[in-house]
């Protein structure tokens, strides 16, 4: 079983798979260690939950406002450029944020500010153009699988971070010193991360451009997909619009669970960092095989059904964070809900960008992406504020109750679709 789930891996072409290494290199670091610790090391700095809520939401901001951007610019450049880019300005925000703590008090919390968003700025140029990228660079047969294996390295890569950023701080202050009450366990871990980060810009420059152009039997795809130049206001840009909405709610309860998970476990449960960033890597690493599952069940469900269920799943998987105020209950809901997201971004992925031609496919995934950055943006602000005056249970619920909203409009948009395919023959 384990060789038939794999075995998509050893088919990918070598430029697949450099695509990969890239992005674990990434994720490790953005989406991993910095999950765990930069809200942490906030902390540590004397900032409260309305400034830590900012911090992330200017990262997460300006992931959103940079991801349509890069959406357009991968309709009109070099995908692999922009890629390129992304990942030497990740790289750029590695190097800045070691160095905030030193500036003086007036400028500190710009310095603060602008590393991650620097970072997540990169990561969704890299993340956005990774996605039409990686649909042109493998085979047809291949398309759901290489997507469950960017879901599976990104909970891998992230689970691998989280890790690290949990047990690395210990370790520092162990040896030089510290508690981990003090800023600078943190401070050097980040330093540390930039190696790895360099690492990945220098393999980015190794990734070669996509061919030019499609073949004739992919151009008459895309013709049919689109309808031709004259149905692009009421077509594709209508289809672009409602999935922009719809992944908006989508997102939102498990944006609020990892943005606040960290502070949640530590300051209102009082939980060891040690073990805020093992539950925080067991949930990225339970995404791995959840991910490597999806392949087949899309093959049984399709893709919409297993977007419908897998949002269904995570929604349902975020009542224990906010009901049950205990460490176990707060972890379980975690779990659940990042294990499903690699399931439903898998099949989302692939379910819309089979909706549009090949050349709007990256405004497709960028409006995506932009709609996931706003998502966790709100969340992250909105919850900063909403917890200066209500609790975390508050925040939770209505988390809960956006993503529910989004997995009922997509619900909706496929009973829609279905209903007008069925209508159309007798047109």
């Amino acid at each position: 079983m384990l060789g038939r789930i794999l075995s998509p891996f050893r088919a990918l072409n070598p430029q697949a798979r450099l695509f990969f290494a890239v992005l674990v290199g990434l994720t490790f670091v953005a989406d991993g260690l910095y999950s765990v610790l930069l809200n942490l090391y906030l902390l540590r700095l004397d900032y409260g939950t309305e400034f830590i809520g900012l911090v992330n939401a200017v990262g997460l901001l300006t992931f959103g406002l940079a991801s349509l951007p890069a959406g357009i610019l991968g309709s009109r450049m070099s995908t692999t450029a922009l890629m390129k880019f992304g990942a030497v300005t990740c790289l750029a925000g590695g190097l800045l944020l070691p160095l905030a703590e030193w500036l003086p008090l007036g400028w500190r919390e710009a310095g603060l500010v602008l590393p991650p968003a620097l970072m997540f700025g990169g990561y969704a140029f890299y993340f956005v153009n990774g996605a039409p990228y990686l649909i042109n660079v493998v085979d047809n047969a291949y398309k759901n699988h290489a997507f469950a294996l960017k879901a599976a390295h990104w909970s891998l890569a992230g689970f691998a971070g989280s890790l690290t950023g949990g047990l690395l701080p210990g370790a520092i202050a162990s040896l030089n010193g510290f508690t981990l009450a003090d800023p600078q366990p943190y401070r050097i871990t980040f330093a540390l991360a930039v190696i790895i980060l360099a690492l990945a810009a220098a393999l980015s420059r190794r990734i070669r451009p996509l061919p030019a152009s499609a073949a004739p039997k992919q151009k008459a795809v895309d013709q049919k997909r689109g309808g031709g130049a004259n149905n692009w206001a009421s077509s594709i840009l209508m289809l672009i619009v409602i999935m922009t909405v719809i992944r908006l709610f989508q997102v939102a309860g498990s944006a609020t669970a990892m943005v606040y998970f960290n502070v949640y476990m530590d300051q209102h449960l009082a939980v060891s960092t040690a073990l805020i960033g093992a539950m925080a890597a067991i949930g990225r690493l339970t995404g791995v095989p959840t991910a490597l599952l999806t392949p087949y069940l899309v093959q049984r469900w399709g893709n919409a059904g297993v977007v419908i269920a897998s949002s269904m799943m995570a929604t349902l998987c975020l009542l224990p964070m906010a009901l049950v105020q205990h460490w176990l209950a707060a972890s379980f809901g975690y779990i659940g809900a990042v294990s499903m997201i690699s399931v439903r971004f898998t099949a989302f992925t692939v379910y819309i960008l089979s909706l549009v031609p090949r050349k709007h496919q990256a405004l497709m995934a960028g409006s995506g992406e932009a709609a996931a950055g706003m998502s966790f943006a709100m969340m992250a602000l909105g919850g900063g504020l909403l917890l200066s005056a209500f609790t975390f249970r508050d925040l939770f619920l209505l988390g809960t109750l956006f993503s529910f909203i989004g997995t009922v409009l997509f619900w909706l948009y496929v009973l829609v679709s279905k209903s007008k395919r069925k209508l159309k023959p007798a047109l």
